[in-house]
């Protein structure tokens, strides 16, 4: 692995020198990519053994997790793609004015009892 560090900073060099940019870039992108799988290789994993019970409490607690995530997100599909490109400029226009002016009464009873 630390003969991995010899052609990043090469690469690294060469990106702040400003020349050869594309050898700059295959080197150090090759070089993280190589340490990246190098770590991987060297990951152990032993699983802990488990009662039916536990890992059926674990695969629930997944999934639920995962349902409520999925549902958290199928509530954007109802807004525009784009806010900043409305489909009707004056009339959001109107609908922000109106609410406006209802919390500015708010505003003014609230003063008005204090």
């Amino acid at each position: 692995m630390g003969l991995l560090m010899i052609p990043l900073a090469i690469g690294v060099c060469l990106m702040f020198a400003g020349a050869y940019r594309r050898w700059a870039n295959l080197l150090v992108w090759g070089s993280l990519a190589a340490l990246f799988v190098g770590v991987l290789n060297s990951i152990r994993m032993t699983f802990m053994p488990a009662t039916l019970w536990q890992l059926g409490v674990n695969v629930v607690m997944l999934a639920a997790g995962a349902g409520l995530m999925f549902r958290s997100l199928n509530g954007y599909s109802d807004r525009p793609s784009h806010p900043s490109n409305p489909s009707n400029p004056t009339e959001d226009m109107s609908d922000l004015r109106r609410e406006l002016d209802e919390l500015r009464r708010r505003l003014d009873r609230d003063d008005s009892r204090h």
